[in-house]
């Protein structure tokens, strides 16, 4: 055996421990996401529970929302409205702007903002309760713990993402032509006049369903992980971890899905809605 033959399976070993250990952790994901499906439908439903969950996941999010939502939506505007002034196109600066909101902008930066508020939460608490065995008391009562702990948790993030981002979009087209007004000096109707131009039906649809897919992806490692947790206090923090890193590259790997689809299917599409 060469010392290269040696040096290639050296490599080889750990990559393929770490590639088998990724499968393993995305399957075993899939499962707790089908279980959590399949109690959906089973009663009791814990009415109670979900809506205390859509009040820490939706109602309490409002305010990051809005002011990052704003903030980013006027930075969008005065950085498109410098690369369009170079070529002497600000007359599209509304509907790009616009566009690059609902399709990008505006979907992920919703998701990243409940990651690290809500998601975290989430997985705290679960794996809090994990490591204290109470989720093993109510199990022991007869109660199943994915159905009492996680469905509620799992249909809020859902449905509160989704709501979320249609705020957060509306805050961020406001703030965007509230900025291109007040500091670059740009007519509210002139910044209007391309929106619907230059905004396809399917950019809205293609922002709306990364919307539905992200709170489903977060909803499902946050519960995932925090319901695995072994051990003591150390487990919890590394559980938290765990949910932001996953929860991150599962929002950025789907956006960039969706957005390859997206584009090819656009011109299909736009065909079909039309």
């Amino acid at each position: 055996m060469t010392v290269l033959t040696r040096q290639v399976q050296r490599i080889r070993g750990p990559i393929e421990i770490g590639v088998m250990a990724f499968l393993r952790e995305i399957g075993a994901m899939a499962m707790f996401l089908a279980a959590t499906v399949r109690h959906i439908f089973k009663a009791p439903f814990e009415v109670q529970e979900m809506i205390l969950q859509m009040y820490q996941v939706g109602v309490r999010s409002v305010p990051i929302v809005l002011i990052s939502g704003f903030f980013v939506g006027g930075v969008v505007v005065i950085q498109f409205n410098y690369a369009l002034s170079l070529f002497g196109a600000e007359v599209y600066l509304g509907g790009i702007t616009t566009s690059g909101l609902l399709r990008e902008v505006g979907p992920v930066l919703v998701a990243i903002m409940i990651v690290g508020r809500v998601g975290a939460y989430i997985t705290a608490e679960l794996a809090t309760m994990k490591v204290t065995e109470q989720v093993d008391a109510i199990r022991c009562l007869g109660v199943n713990p994915v159905q009492f702990l996680v469905v509620p948790r799992f249909l809020a993030v859902s449905a509160m993402i989704f709501m979320l981002t249609i705020l957060g979009l509306l805050v961020a087209l406001l703030g965007g032509a509230l900025v291109g007004n007040l500091i670059l000096d740009i007519n509210l109707s002139f910044y209007f006049a391309n929106i619907r131009k230059l905004t396809a039906a399917w950019a809205l649809f293609t922002g709306m369903l990364k919307s539905i897919l992200f709170g489903i992806l977060l909803a499902t490692i946050a519960c995932y992980q925090g319901m695995k947790t072994e051990g003591g206090a150390e487990a919890v923090g590394q559980a938290v971890n765990r949910c932001l890193v996953h929860c991150s590259i599962a929002v950025f790997l789907a956006d960039y899905i969706i957005a390859s689809l997206a584009a090819l299917t656009y011109g299909l599409a736009e065909e079909i809605i039309f």
